[in-house]
């Protein structure tokens, strides 16, 4: 289901990019229309764990296990006029997919997420969009999933949270000849309620993110 709904998402994203281009593709006697930029984006990063999200999984879990790497997966579209002087409005979808760790009795831990947030990127420097040194901020909301999965016993324990995601980053981007690519150090922190095969039901869940990803807008 997490990953149905990130591909809807990333099509209906993808058409209201179209869209507007199609627009901004107007005779010049139609009214001039604002820039809108797509972004499309791949990272990699570690998984982290907050406040006393460990113990509560390692309690409804049976079992010890470390957060793992993920890899991500972004799109996302930018309203940024040129009067706006380096700032851009808009909203990023952003998909982790977790690679499995091994817990204490050999069982495999698998972490998924995902959220569509708000967000506004800025170019101090360059007070130019697309161009140097830039700061990313978004906050959204989304869903976590986690499985333990045995093998022995051919058995699995399921959890589902859902809430809310913030996220900071850093990064350049370098214009190019028809797009330009941006690499960004980015962190998310998350706090979300769920159940853990109906165990621990309404428990708070704080986990996040560290990781770096790379862009390219067009």
């Amino acid at each position: 289901m997490v990953i149905k709904a990130f591909i809807l998402s990333a099509l209906a994203l993808s058409a209201t990019i179209l869209t507007a281009r199609a627009q901004g593709a107007a005779p010049a006697s139609a009214p001039s229309k604002l820039p809108v930029y797509g972004e499309a984006g791949l990272g990699f990063g570690q998984t982290l764990l907050f406040g006393n999200t460990k113990a509560q999984l390692r309690k409804a879990y049976g079992g010890a296990f470390g957060p793992g790497t993920a890899n991500n997966l972004m799109m996302g579209f930018f309203v940024a006029p040129e009067g706006w002087r380096g700032l851009g409005l808009g909203s990023r979808i952003k998909g982790t997919f977790g690679s499995s760790v091994t817990g204490d009795f050999g069982d495999s831990y698998i972490f998924n997420y995902y959220n569509l947030a708000l967000a506004a990127k800025y170019y101090p420097l360059s007070r130019q969009y697309n161009r140097g040194f830039y700061g990313r901020g978004s906050f959204g909301f989304g869903q976590l999933t986690t499985k333990r999965v045995s093998e022995t016993t051919r058995t699995y324990a399921h959890q589902y949270a859902i809430g809310t995601s913030l996220m900071g980053g850093l990064g350049y981007t370098l214009p190019l000849k028809r797009v330009s690519v941006s690499l960004e150090a980015e962190f998310e922190s998350a706090t979300r309620n769920g159940t853990i095969s109906g165990e621990a039901d309404g428990q708070e869940f704080r986990s996040g993110q560290l990781g770096a990803n790379l862009y390219v807008t067009f």
